[in-house]
């Protein structure tokens, strides 16, 4: 279970740098404002989950389910490869998150 865990939460600190680097490279615009925020909660909810918090479980199943949803929205205007990617890192997180959620907790 704990396998799990690290890998939902590296995956989060991953790919919340890579919302945040966006930042940098992009013009400021509000898209990239959303992203960024996104990006700092998944830094946040990926450190709570190194830490083995449970409310993080729930945290980081729904607020990535939310940018999954924005992401997939993003795809069919302007689809890019980095977008893609955040999808596909989106739905391992979400699918870890809820395996964890609803696996019993070890005493």
């Amino acid at each position: 279970m704990n396998r799990i865990r690290y890998l939902a939460a590296g995956l989060l600190c991953l790919t919340g740098i890579l919302h945040v680097a966006q930042l940098a490279v992009s013009k400021l615009d509000a898209s990239v404002v959303i992203t960024v925020l996104f990006g700092a909660a998944y830094l946040v909810i990926g450190f709570f989950l190194f830490r083995d918090n449970r409310t993080a479980y729930y945290f980081g199943a729904i607020v990535p389910l939310v940018g999954l949803v924005l992401a997939t929205l993003g795809m069919l205007t302007h689809p890019t490869l980095l977008a893609a990617i955040f999808i596909a890192i989106d739905v391992v997180v979400v699918l870890s998150c809820f395996y964890l959620i609803l696996s019993k907790p070890s005493a």
